[in-house]
């Protein structure tokens, strides 16, 4: 089964990477003046906050086939925006049959929308959108997480996965966008992954503005603490540990 198929989530996905190509223009123009010295503005979400700043399509398919190969139950994604990556997600959880996608939207119209994107492409039943401050909303994921989809204010990473830490199952993927274009807001969070001290094997994947991509695989939170839950490995383990590869031609 591949949901990417369904032509109810083929006509919302066109539609969405459509409007969003349609934005780029102006898009990077208010990219430009939300930058003070390498790093995104205060108010950068209410600048952002009529602009879809969606995953590729290539992303989105590797983003499903991540959630299909470690055959994932529950996702996490920081910054849902429209829904246009949560799509892709959401189809890889049915396909896997069935799961929760867990979203976190600061912006409160966003959120909305994407509610109904998600319930367009006939998907709502495997979501739930969170509205507000991730450190609120993500707090609590409701259970062991399988994949992390860090896609929201580059400033914020670090905090969110270290947040997510302790929720983890062994082998569970998390997936950060934008890592090379997001200026010094994310170089915290790129020295901090691929540090094997803090039990991630981490790769750099060449995809629109960088994708990092790790795997949790020290089955221990931050303070040392076994995280509950039973140890499954990922099958891309094999391919992560060399940072030249291109994991998406992998799995294709």
């Amino acid at each position: 089964m591949n949901s990417l198929a369904d032509p109810n989530v083929v006509k919302v996905l066109d539609r969405l990477h459509r409007e969003a190509e349609a934005q780029t223009p102006e898009l990077r123009k208010r990219m430009a003046a939300t930058r003070e010295g390498g790093q995104m503005t205060e108010d950068w979400p209410e600048q952002m906050r009529d602009f879809y700043l969606p995953v590729s399509r290539e992303q989105g398919r590797f983003l499903y086939q991540t959630v299909r190969a470690v055959r994932a139950e529950r996702v996490v994604e920081f910054g849902t925006s429209f829904g246009v990556s949560s799509i892709y997600l959401t189809a890889g959880l049915r396909d896997n049959g069935g799961g929760i996608l867990v979203g976190s939207e600061l912006v409160e119209d966003k959120a909305v929308t994407a509610r109904q994107n998600l319930a367009a492409a006939g998907l709502a039943e495997y979501t739930e959108i969170r509205s507000g401050d991730a450190r609120e909303t993500l707090a609590d994921p409701g259970g062991l997480v399988d994949v992390v989809l860090l896609d929201g204010g580059p400033g914020m990473y670090l905090e969110i996965v270290e947040l997510l830490v302790p929720h983890l199952r062994d082998g569970a993927v998390v997936v950060a966008d934008n890592i090379e274009s997001g200026g010094e807001d994310e170089q915290p969070y790129a020295k901090w992954i691929r540090d094997p001290a803090h039990g991630f094997v981490s790769s750099s994947i060449v995809m629109k503005g960088g994708t990092e991509y790790s795997v949790w695989v020290s089955g221990t939170g931050v303070s040392g603490t076994k995280v509950s839950g039973t140890m499954q490995h990922s099958p891309l383990h094999a391919v992560v540990g060399d940072n030249r590869l291109d994991i998406a031609r992998r799995l294709l």
